[in-house]
């Protein structure tokens, strides 16, 4: 009973000086500005955290890795892609079946993961304004490197679902204060995409490039801000933007060319994806391999598992001595319906983890996208975009093409879709290519017939030019009372 009594005793001038005051509410989760961020490390490390830490492709994160990437979804989506691991887990994308949402593989996945980015983005732009004293191009290079990234990461969302959520910063300052916003439309997010890019460029703070050898070779460009403006314009059929980008790309001062020496790699084309070429002037933005930082898994998923494959038909589809289908590509004469898809050499790895430079965009994408929006913003095939295609393609060893190989502008836009196909395998284009020239429908019913598959997307038709959105995203914003948010057709 005394020890009881003796608490009883220290407890009642607690609760009588807890009861006569006012509680002020802390929110600890919260950066105090005035500790951090304050320096130019502070700021730089807020940088390469947010506006770099989402694009990474490090085994099974981040936006380009090669299991669940955006690039290799639109990819298995393709005519060309193929998954030997099950139908239930890949042939949502493989067969274009669309409406299941089971799956490790379905294509709703790639909503929820990267759709925060943007915001972290946007507050980190508001926390650096904050900084004071500090070296002020600096400051707005930081600005410029996020606002690429915010542009960058919407569009790779806006290219598989439509419209984005783009929250406002009052809201993003408010935590507390639980709002559900609903999605933009497809051109409110196609004008925030734009805006972004052009202020990033305009801030005039940017490189054109970097090479390799320097100290910044990995960070976003004003080269990378015109590849993502001429993507955006193509998709959107603003063929004379894309024009202008396209030439703008190969201004001499950006230093981009066409990778035309072999190498130790047998062809010039290998060398492009070579380890020993990484950083080439070919390439326009890659994500940097190193080791104890950054590793992707194409070798495992391609070799050591013998996973991803290329259909056997789309193999058949290249030119004799076309060296885009050599050693790059190996023949499994096993396999019923496929072949493998190295591309990469994988000569820096260790085991199935591979350093090699991950390349997202180059030169070669960029020339050939300038030939198509020639031509589509023309009506005629004219002398320019057949130079830009044939620099494509006599560097895999094809004879050049002539004016007379072309039977007018659909002719030219044909054969250019096969010359992206055959350059660009498996770098995240010919889903892209397809749906730009309402031939995805076509092309993918196709694949379906051809390797005995129910043909799911013919119903369905241009709806299946977007991915659905995932249940829980849809369940959001019915309880925020927004109703029609999900895709039509799902």
């Amino acid at each position: 009973m005394k020890k009881i009594y003796l608490y009883s005793i220290i407890l009642l001038p607690i609760l009588w000086a807890v009861s006569g005051c006012d509680l002020e509410f802390k929110e600890y989760s919260k950066i105090n500005s005035s500790l951090y961020p304050t320096t130019e490390r502070d700021m730089l490390d807020l940088v390469t955290s947010n506006a770099y830490g989402g694009f990474r492709n490090h085994q099974y994160d981040g936006a380009f890795n090669v299991a669940t990437g955006f690039h290799l979804l639109g990819d298995m989506a393709s005519d060309f892609g193929l998954c030997s691991w099950g139908e239930d887990n890949w042939g949502q994308l493989t067969y274009a079946n669309f409406q299941n949402s089971q799956g490790s593989r379905n294509p709703r996945r790639n909503w929820s993961p990267y759709l925060p980015w943007i915001s972290r983005m946007e507050m980190t732009i508001d926390r650096i304004n904050n900084i004071e004293g500090i070296n002020e191009t600096l400051k707005k290079r930081s600005i410029a490197e996020l606002e690429c990234a915010q542009a960058f990461m919407t569009f790779l969302i806006w290219d598989f679902y439509g419209g984005v959520v783009i929250a406002d910063l009052e809201t993003l300052k408010d935590p507390q204060n639980v709002k559900i916003l609903p999605r933009k439309s497809s051109e409110e997010t196609v004008a925030y995409i734009e805006n972004k890019l052009k202020s990033a460029i305009t801030a005039n703070v940017l490189a054109k490039s970097y090479a390799k050898n320097s100290a910044d070779y990995g960070r976003f460009t004003e080269g990378l801000c015109h590849m993502l403006l001429l993507k955006l314009y193509m998709q959107t059929h603003l063929w004379d933007k894309a024009i202008s980008e396209g030439r703008e790309v190969m201004k001499s001062e950006y230093g981009y060319e066409l990778v035309t020496d072999a190498g130790a790699a047998g062809t010039a084309y290998a060398n492009v994806f070579a380890s020993a070429n990484e950083g080439n002037k070919e390439t326009i933005w890659a994500t940097n391999g190193l080791k104890e930082y950054q590793s992707h898994l194409w070798y495992d998923h391609v070799i050591s598992w013998s996973g991803y494959k290329m259909t056997r038909h789309f193999f058949e589809t290249f030119e004799a001595g076309d060296q885009r289908a050599g050693a790059e590509v190996i023949r499994d004469e096993g396999l019923e319906v496929g072949v493998l898809p190295v591309k990469y050499d994988m000569a820096d790895r260790t085991g199935g983890d591979c350093y090699t430079d991950w390349i997202v965009y180059r030169y070669a994408d960029a020339i050939t996208l300038l030939a198509e929006a020639i031509v589509q913003q023309s009506g005629a095939v004219t002398q320019e975009a057949i130079d830009l295609l044939n620099q494509v393609r006599t560097r895999a060893g094809l004879p050049a093409y002539q004016s007379g190989d072309f039977a007018g502008k659909n002719d030219f836009i044909d054969k250019l879709l096969w010359e992206r196909a055959h350059e660009l395998w498996y770098e995240g284009c010919r889903r892209q290519d397809l749906i730009r020239n309402n031939k995805y429908v076509e092309i993918m019913a196709a694949k379906c017939a051809r390797l005995g598959k129910t043909d799911y997307i013919t119903g369905l038709g241009e709806k299946t030019h977007l991915f659905p959105l995932p249940d829980d995203a849809i369940n959001e914003f019915v309880k925020g009372g927004f109703d029609n948010q999900q895709n039509p057709g799902y």
